[in-house]
């Protein structure tokens, strides 16, 4: 049974949804199949996560530009907090991992060990993600209020 943030990200996060969606895979296709599967997916997350990052540091400079120009402050000053939490969140994804290789059990069920493995990296560097771009998102929001605030003089 899907948890309450199972449902609100998509991903399995608890380790039986986890365990449920590798073994759902496996019944419908071969291990090396679903690990090739896993191995793109946290390749694409890598490769956004740098692309968001570039983007990142194009907002931050926008923000400095903000500042120097009447921007209020406190829209700027959350607005950058968000993008540094956010590229924080994006570095940790980043980071190297070494996954241990199964020792114990029969061949099969090291291979669905390691599989496992697997799916939850994907599933913890997706969240991250996802909730890095979502503080991106308000950080840019935020920007345009107060780009907004300060061409329309309402303050």
């Amino acid at each position: 049974m899907a948890s309450l943030i199972d449902r609100l990200y998509f991903l399995p996060f608890s380790e039986a949804r986890t365990r449920e969606e590798v073994d759902k895979h496996l019944r419908t296709r071969s291990a090396e199949s679903l690990r090739a599967t896993l191995a793109e997916n946290i390749s694409h997350i890598k490769q956004k996560s740098g692309a968001l990052l570039a983007a990142q540091a194009i907002f931050i400079v926008v923000d400095t530009y903000g500042i120097d120009h009447g921007w209020p402050r406190a829209a700027v000053v959350v607005s950058i907090v968000a993008l540094v939490l956010s590229a924080l969140m994006i570095l940790i994804s980043l980071r190297t991992v070494y996954l241990d290789p199964a020792t114990d059990g029969d061949l099969a069920e090291m291979e669905r060990v390691q599989l496992l493995q697997h799916a939850r990296l994907t599933t913890r560097r997706s969240a991250r993600f996802n909730l890095a771009l979502y503080l991106t998102f308000v950080s840019v929001v935020l920007m345009g209020f107060g780009a907004v605030d300060a061409a329309l003089g309402w303050a």
